[in-house]
């Protein structure tokens, strides 16, 4: 129930529940006696405000949610405040129905804020609106406002692209075309307020829509890996290829496991876990989908929002995308237009302030995969969040492109006029990379560094890549995302290829807990890489933390540390495996010298 405020939306909910009969005689004579002692008719709207304060204004500051039932079905209603600086209710309220009936009251009609309030609706894609035009009995002829009012509704909402499914004429406090007929309307032969609501659909996802498997974690129990979520939309039978968005990692449906126990399939609607076929990465806010039949990805959206915080949205600003199950970093790059409320035409703005609709572009740091016409994917609507506070509600109209390159075109690599031949027979020695990988403070780095010394005095060209080293640098601008975790490995495997080709021994020391990280590296130093893995168990490796990471992780003060909240995949079949526990650094860096010099010779 949408209008501007003391349009009677309450008004038209409490009526309809006392000629209903559900409100007891007791409750009816305090609303009667409460009304006599305030010198006011009887107010209805009383039955649904709940706050001392919306009594004593007449208006509604709160959502109020009412359970009516009627002979032909059960319906909650959701009363919304009408005031423009309590549109962010009105958003939370409109995000859980149906349907919305926007309340018109005769005397006024539509106001600045109706346009707003339909704006909403728009942006909402609500496809059935249902009007109220209310406060009849105020007008001198009852019939000749309600048809120049409806036809001023009428026209307003085919502006936006809407067409109500009915208009009815009501007077609320005297219950006019509310349950029953009255004497004010005899001349309107539609249906009551209450006859109405009967035709209104309910919402149903759609099992024959394009699959749309929205990620909200991934399990381990044991040696199995239960991918977890919910289907906005489409059908997933086991057997079936799935793809995740935005990396496009695909694998084979195993198993499908829906409470209280497997099934063959599952439809939009469902909560389940996937068990797959192969150990691909896949993160919370990952998007699956059959084949190419995907979401659109990128790094710039642009998106119409209705901006709710207190202080302007203004170009350059940094905020959050919660997007489905993602919550990505964002930047505000530009305010396209905003939506004017007289004329509801976009107009140029520099910034926009609490309650304007508009249309802005936005630069999320990471891949974003965002549906723009499925109508039932939760992947086309968003909030905006600043300082732990929603600031903005948003719907996505396109995905514009990537800011990072689609990849390099019309570019050919350049062939090295020393070859790897004359590197070797000049240091002695070939490249490789050595990659060594464990929980934090397994001893990576200190052995990395006593197997560089040990090497460097042997006369070989080497060098350490070190996880710590590179976040300080080259890697800087990464979190500890899964898909930050992935970039942070590929980008230090194609720096170590680089190094490879000039002939040198790199040691790499990163946790790189993901072993789908870890085979793209291998990918990209096909025949010069070695998967080092070196053995420690978290007890001993929480012991020897001398910087404090566990403890500081099993306050709650570190997110997604491997080892505590994050997890850590051993590799099944490594190259090499350094024994960490029972070794001295001395003895694990000689093995691993021993090992470096047997495959570069």
């Amino acid at each position: 129930m949408i209008g501007d405020v003391d349009a009677g939306k309450s008004t038209i909910l409490g009526r309809l529940l006392v000629d209903l009969g559900q409100i007891l005689p007791e409750k009816l004579a305090e609303l009667e006696s409460s009304s006599t002692k305030r010198g006011v008719p009887i107010e209805y709207s009383f039955l649904l405000d709940a706050f001392q304060l919306e009594r004593d204004q007449a208006i509604t500051l709160d959502i109020s949610r009412i359970w009516v039932r009627a002979a032909e079905r059960d319906y909650v209603f959701v009363d919304a405040p009408g005031h423009r600086e309590l549109i962010r209710n009105l958003l939370s309220g409109a995000s859980e129905v149906d349907a919305a009936v926007l309340v018109v009251a005769a005397d006024e009609g539509i106001t600045l804020q109706t346009r707003r309030q339909a704006l909403f609706l728009q942006w909402f894609g609500f496809r059935q609106v249902l009007v109220a035009i209310n406060k009849l009995d105020l007008a001198a002829d009852a019939h000749a406002t309600f048809r120049d009012r409806s036809a001023e509704v009428a026209a307003f909402l085919e502006h936006l692209g809407m067409k109500p499914s009915e208009i009815v004429p009501i007077a609320a406090r005297s219950g006019e075309n509310i349950v029953h007929r009255g004497e004010l309307t005899p001349w309107w032969k539609g249906p009551t307020l209450l006859e109405a609501f009967a035709p209104l659909q309910h919402h149903v996802l759609d099992p024959h829509g394009p699959l749309r498997f929205v990620v909200q974690d991934v399990y381990r129990r044991g040696s199995r890996r239960l991918i977890a979520g919910r289907l906005d939309s489409g059908t997933l039978r086991k057997g079936e290829r799935i793809v995740f968005w935005p990396l496009q990692a695909s694998a084979n449906v195993v198993k499908i496991e829906r409470w209280p126990g497997e099934a063959d399939s599952a439809h939009a609607g469902d909560s389940i876990a996937v068990e797959l076929d192969a150990r691909i990465f896949v993160d919370r806010g990952a998007v699956g989908s059959h084949g190419d039949d995907g979401p659109q990805t990128g790094h710039v959206l642009q998106a119409t929002v209705v901006w709710l915080g207190q202080a302007p949205l203004r170009a350059g600003q940094s905020l959050r995308l919660r997007l489905g199950t993602h919550d990505i970093p964002v930047i505000a790059q530009h305010i396209d237009e905003r939506i004017d409320a007289d004329s509801m035409e976009p107009c140029a703005a520099e910034e926009l302030s609490s309650g304007d609709v508009g249309v802005i572009s936005l630069v999320a740091r990471e891949l974003v995969s965002a549906d723009v016409d499925v109508a039932e994917s939760s992947m086309g609507r968003f909030v905006l969040v600043r300082d732990n506070a929603v600031v903005a509600g948003g719907r996505i109209r396109s995905v514009l492109g990537r800011v990072r390159g689609e990849g390099a075109t019309n570019v050919i690599a350049a062939h090295s006029s020393v070859t790897s031949a004359e590197r070797k027979e000049r240091a002695r020695h070939s490249g490789g990379l050595f990659w060594l990988t464990g929980l934090p403070s397994a001893g990576k780095s200190t052995i990395a560094m006593a197997a560089q010394r040990m090497l460097f005095d042997r006369g070989y060209n080497v060098y350490v890549l070190d996880g710590d080293t590179l976040r300080t640098t080259l890697n800087a601008d990464l979190g500890f995302s899964d898909e930050d975790r992935a970039e942070n490995v590929r980008r230090t495997a194609a720096v170590g290829a680089v190094f490879v080709d000039a002939g040198f021994v790199v040691i790499s020391a990163l946790i790189s807990p993901f072993a789908a990280d870890r085979q793209r590296a291998r990918d990209l130093n096909a025949g010069h890489f070695h998967e080092i893995y070196v053995a420690c168990d978290l007890a001993t490796a929480e012991k020897r933390d001398v910087k404090g990471l566990y403890r500081r992780a099993r306050m709650g003060e570190l997110s997604r540390f491997t080892g505590v909240s994050s997890p850590y995949e051993i590799p099944e079949h490594p190259d090499l495996i350094v024994d960490a526990l029972h070794s001295s650094i001395e003895e694990s860096a000689a093995a691993f010298v021993e090992y470096i010099i047997r495959n570069t010779r």
